[in-house]
């Protein structure tokens, strides 16, 4: 098989970071690839507490594939940290998006302090979120395309969203940027797949072998086992003891006493 030739990962228009583009083959393989499985230590002596991520052995990424990914991985986390809690101007442009909302669906105008105190809200509950998440889901308020609600029911786009529903628009942008990161740090975490069903395997019969050697009443000999001594129990085939037959039956039954003899 051919090697994949190796292409950079395709950063998002900055106008538009949600969308982004499709990974290049070489990447959409290690991502496809990588999954959890039940590994040794590094020693070798145990295995992890828990499963690990791994590659097979001929897909652990090359250096300029794991260069390209983390900077991927760090350019998309710039845009999620492009926030009001972080960046005047970010702050500026989702005051600037909100205001819209506020000027087009305002209803009844209230006081300048009213209007202002409804800002305020906006901005403290948008502070954290992306200033381009807030601009893209103020444009799909004003194009009724948000979505529908938490009881499914489409919005009325005849007001301005309050701010925790505007927020909530505005997250499902980030969805496809947190997805891509944790996707791209799922390869960079992945470690050299190695096959460890013998050491399993062992681990089950050892397993099997204390436990028969509990069943048999002799705490003394189930603690003093050793690793190997318990694989080697537990690999024994089990004893099968079968039922006599009805001729083995009688002939290993006592005969009784007739009745004259008794007498």
């Amino acid at each position: 098989m051919l090697p994949v030739l190796f292409e950079p990962i395709k950063l998002p228009d900055p106008r538009r970071p949600a969308t982004l583009p499709s990974l290049p083959e070489w990447a959409a393989r290690l991502q496809g690839a990588v999954r959890l499985e039940l590994q040794m230590t590094k020693d070798g002596k145990s295995f992890e507490n828990g499963e690990v991520l791994v590659l097979p052995e001929e897909m652990i990424p090359s250096e300029d594939q794991r260069r390209a990914m983390m900077e991927h991985r760090d350019s998309l986390r710039s845009f999620l940290a492009d926030t009001p809690a972080n960046s005047v101007t970010a702050e500026t442009r989702v005051a600037t998006a909100v205001s819209k909302l506020l000027t087009v669906l305002a209803g009844e105008r209230k006081s300048d302090l009213v209007e202002e105190a409804r800002s305020e809200v906006y901005l403290d509950v948008l502070e954290d979120v992306p200033c381009w998440a807030v601009e893209s889901a103020v444009k799909a308020w004003f194009r009724h395309d948000a979505g529908t609600d938490e009881r499914g029911k489409s919005h009325d786009y005849k007001w301005a969203p309050d701010p925790g529903t505007l927020r909530k628009i505005a997250l499902k942008e980030v969805y496809a940027i947190g997805a891509r990161i944790g996707s791209m740090q799922r390869i960079l975490d992945a470690r050299k797949f190695i096959d460890c069903s013998k050491q399993l395997e062992a681990g089950k019969a050892a397993l099997r072998g204390l436990s028969t050697a509990m069943k048999s009443g002799d705490m003394d000999t189930a603690r003093a086992l050793t690793f190997d001594d318990a694989v080697k129990l537990g690999t024994e085939p089990p004893v099968i003891i079968s039922a006599p037959s009805n001729e083995e039956a009688k002939i290993n039954t006592p005969a009784q006493p007739t009745q004259e003899a008794a007498e």
